[in-house]
């Protein structure tokens, strides 16, 4: 399969701008979304069944999860395990890659974080 970023759908989410290639529907083994921010991710959150991957293209940030915090900056790559809690504070622009395709039902929020902190 090929997924054109032409074809991806744009959306914002809590302070992230988001390009979604593809969904669970055209391919339920994983998703692909370019993000791009000036802040960060104001949500706190955690995936119940989706690994969540990113890899760092530009700029630096910190990611939080499950209260520890990690700097990160290009080239350096995120892997967020199921089940745990987590958000990112930086302007970034990073590859998000969800394993098995993310989806709503199994997403669960935990709170909205101050970015200005």
């Amino acid at each position: 399969m090929i997924f054109k970023k032409s074809d991806a759908f744009a959306i914002m989410k809590h302070g992230v701008q988001m390009h979604i290639y593809n969904t669970a529907e055209q391919c339920p083994q994983a998703a692909v979304v370019l993000q791009e921010t000036g802040q960060g991710h104001g949500e706190e959150f955690l995936h119940e069944t989706s690994a969540f991957i990113y890899y760092i293209l530009e700029g630096t940030g910190t990611w939080v999860i499950e209260d520890e915090e990690f700097e990160v900056q290009a080239s350096d790559v995120v892997i967020v395990p199921p089940g745990k809690r987590f958000y990112f504070r930086g302007a970034l622009k990073q590859l998000c890659i969800t394993a098995p395709a993310w989806t709503e039902q199994h997403e669960k929020h935990i709170r909205y974080i101050d970015l200005a902190q």
